[in-house]
């Protein structure tokens, strides 16, 4: 069994090794400190609360056993653990008494005034500092080198912030610009004293660019908006680019894994290289009705991302319209509606409810990710149709 140990990453990454034919598994952590704070198990205090309370579904996919728990720790050890440098889930809460730390999503507790009391009174809210996360991360590859003295373990490294990921590029890992340029060492002392081999996502995704021929906004079509309003107006926009979530880059790392299995080496093609455009200044791709009507219609993720993403690029007129009559065609996305949320703050046009209302039975249908997921979207998306039309 490989088993993948990290975000949605490496959830996405599990599947596309499964599609290999291995045999996978796949665990959350909150954070490096959850698992430190508590490394026997699941809390006493946090097991009995989660029972009486019935929260299976409050903690975002990270459930208490993933929180406290490592692979190996009950039955046969994996024959490969696969991490990587996974972002710290917020908010975390500090139990005072017994001093472990978890995460729980706050909805949990909103319709729960016993709940909101227990948290109220025993525990507080912590933020961990940013700068003294691979600290932590190797603390934790300490740990699971101590429970998994024989596994051989793969981390799966970050992409790097590069001039041409523009408008600027956004890591959910804080301070990950900082971060990567101590990295390469830390990556260096956990090889040499904890046996960690690392696969170098620049490289692999190097590859698929020059191979594919298509540019950041195909790849990473996420936009990060924030906004500046004064009285009801945008006066201000600051755009970043989630350069994480990269679709075709699982298949890539997947193939290496493979390999790895059957060789036990990670080794790169020669045009695994990160490429000389990357540090070249970013240009903004605006792509016209037809292209976008083409991105609406496939009803896939990364098309429709990159086709909002552009109208952000174009802010000379409103694409509201195209948005209305496309709204069927929208696949379930927090990233997606994120931006359509921003874009309908710059262009308040009454049309963007029509593609609330049309979207809208999707969104009631899509249960996968659970009931807070799915009332939160709906939330949002009653949260733009109102302002559409206030």
């Amino acid at each position: 069994m490989l088993y993948f140990l990290g975000n949605c990453q490496m959830d996405f990454l599990s599947r596309a090794v499964a599609g290999l034919g291995l045999p996978v598994a796949h665990g959350e952590l909150a954070s490096p400190m959850t698992h430190a704070s508590h490394p026997d198990g699941v809390p006493p205090a946090l097991a009995r609360l989660a029972e009486k309370h019935g929260l299976a579904d409050a903690f975002n996919g990270r459930r208490p056993e993933d929180q406290f728990g490592l692979p190996g720790q009950e039955g046969e050890p994996p024959a490969l653990l696969i991490l990587n440098l996974f972002h710290e889930t917020a908010p975390l809460f500090l139990h005072e008494r017994d001093g472990f730390i978890f995460h729980m999503n706050p909805a949990a507790w909103r319709t729960d005034p016993e709940l909101a009391a227990w948290m109220e009174t025993h525990c507080r809210a912590i933020a961990p500092n940013p700068a003294t996360y691979l600290a932590r991360f190797g603390q934790l590859l300490g740990y699971l080198r101590d429970r998994l003295p024989n596994t051989p373990i793969l981390l799966a490294t970050r992409l790097n912030h590069y001039p041409a990921f523009g408008p600027a590029p956004h890591s959910y890992l804080d301070n990950w610009a900082t971060l990567s340029r101590e990295a390469p060492a830390h990556y260096a002392v956990w090889e040499r004293e904890l046996g960690v081999r690392t696969l170098d996502v620049n490289r692999v995704f190097g590859g698929i660019w020059k191979e594919s021929g298509e540019g950041i906004a195909s790849h990473c079509p996420f936009l990060k908006i924030e906004l500046e309003e004064r009285d009801g107006a945008v006066i201000g926009l600051r755009a970043s680019r989630d350069v994480e979530h990269i679709g075709p880059l699982w298949a890539g790392l997947a193939e290496k894994i493979a390999t790895f299995m059957d060789t036990g080496e990670i080794s790169y093609a020669a045009q695994e290289t990160v490429p000389a455009s990357w540090n070249r200044p970013w240009q903004p791709l605006i792509l016209d009705d037809e292209a976008l009507i083409d991105r609406f219609a496939s009803e896939r993720n990364y098309p429709w991302a990159e086709a909002v993403g552009s109208f952000f690029m174009d802010l000379g007129r409103d694409r509201t319209p195209l948005l209305a009559a496309s709204g069927e065609f929208m696949p379930v996305c927090h990233n997606t509606l994120h931006m359509v949320r921003a874009y309908g703050r710059i262009f308040k046009n009454p049309l963007l409810a029509t593609f609330c209302d049309t979207h809208r039975p999707t969104a009631e249908a899509f249960t996968d990710n659970g009931p807070l997921y799915h009332a939160d979207y709906l939330a949002r998306l009653d949260e733009i149709r109102a302002h559409a039309l206030s």
